[in-house]
């Protein structure tokens, strides 16, 4: 059993602040609540700084700038693993992302231990112990606590205090993968705080190639529409309306409420209450004069040149993989690989400067792979 103390007082928080200040690095974690929710709400922040374990509770009205401060020294490494959601819900509630961080999963993929490792599969090949994992599942927001969740909470880092020397003694024997380490760290801080206008938002959407520049319009409205719907009510995208029910408001585009029973699955709570407002959105798109409509998409596969494209990427992938010595998915996977075709071949230039750059154009990747991949896809 973990040996923590729960922070519930600001007073104890900027204690622990000032320990952790005498540490070049400490451990964190999250447990968060997304389910009927946008934005996720924070159940539990576990940090570990030397021999102490806080675990603090942000669910009542504590002040909790010490703790963001401390998180954004620019001497301190933030120890994480898996940090996705967590960057993410940390750069929202902080107003800033984190900085310095080291994520342990991103460590063992360089370090060949196994792309995308779990946490509970991490901590048992470094040190054999098995974790519990029966209280991932539970509910972070109820209060009190149970004795069994804060101790499930402490033990993951506390752990993860143990794995940390253990990877930097695998990656110290390479130093350009600690330093590949880091930088894919930082980089994945960056990109969960980045955001698609929502304008754009169209652009990324799945099956917008089979909608008319007509229908395209009214997608780029619906869309638009169910972001703020989404963020204003505080409940999820798919609350509002799933995406295969936004494409088919796109493509019949009805023009009156009553039209809206015709929507396989949408949702009666968002016909009934904001229908107006969608039907408005909807109308919005028809509006628009044809020399303004989105140009039509292509299913990307199906495009002429698609296929000896990704082949031709790929095989810069690999033999990049090869070089360091890691495996192909850790520097490009299916998904990054056509992204990058969809950038250079669907996305129009104009547009480009306000979107999040593809993967593999930027940070150590695009470092490596930007001129290859543009003289590959470059059409102009």
């Amino acid at each position: 059993m973990s040996t923590y103390q729960l922070v519930t007082e600001a007073a104890e928080l900027v204690e622990f602040c000032k320990h952790a200040r005498q540490f070049s690095s400490i451990v964190l974690d999250t447990e968060f609540v997304r389910v009927r929710t946008y934005y996720a709400r924070l159940g539990l922040i576990q940090v570990r700084a030397g021999e102490q374990t806080v675990l603090i509770d942000p669910v009542g009205a504590i002040d909790l700038s010490s703790l963001w401060e401390l998180l954004h020294a620019e001497d301190l490494e933030v120890v994480i693993h898996a940090g996705g959601e967590d960057f993410e819900i940390l750069a929202q509630a902080m107003g800033q992302p984190l900085r310095n961080v080291f994520d342990t999963q991103i460590a063992a993929a360089f370090a060949g231990l196994g792309d995308a490792l779990g946490y509970a599969a991490l901590v048992e090949q470094l040190t054999g112990v098995v974790l519990d994992k029966s209280q991932s599942r539970t509910d972070w927001l109820q209060r009190p606590l149970a004795p069994e969740q804060l101790d499930y909470a402490a033990a993951d880092v506390d752990y993860l205090q143990q794995v940390y020397p253990a990877l930097l003694s695998r990656l110290s024997e390479n130093p350009l993968k600690l330093d590949l380490t880091v930088a894919e760290s930082a980089f994945q801080v960056e990109k969960r705080t980045q955001q698609w206008p929502a304008d754009l938002l169209y652009l990324q959407f799945g099956n917008a190639w089979q909608c008319t520049p007509k229908q395209l319009a009214v997608l780029r409205e619906v869309l638009q529409w169910r972001l703020e719907r989404a963020r204003e009510a505080d409940i999820p995208l798919s609350f509002v309306a799933k995406d295969h029910t936004v494409l088919e408001l796109a493509r019949q585009h009805p023009v009156k409420a009553d039209g809206l029973y015709s929507i396989t699955d949408l949702s009666p709570v968002t016909r009934r209450y904001a229908g107006k407002e969608l039907v408005m959105a909807i109308q919005r798109g028809l509006e628009v004069p044809l020399a303004e409509q989105p140009e039509r998409l292509s299913k990307l596969t199906d495009m002429q040149g698609y296929k000896p494209a990704f082949n031709a990427l790929k095989k810069a992938v690999d033999a990049y993989a090869k070089e360091l010595d890691v495996t192909p998915s850790l520097i490009g996977s299916r998904r990054q690989l056509n992204d990058v075709i969809h950038w250079f071949w669907q996305i129009p230039a104009a547009y480009r400067s306000r979107l999040p750059v593809p993967d593999l154009l930027v940070s150590w990747r695009g470092a490596k792979l930007k001129a290859t991949i543009e003289s590959l896809l470059n059409r102009d």
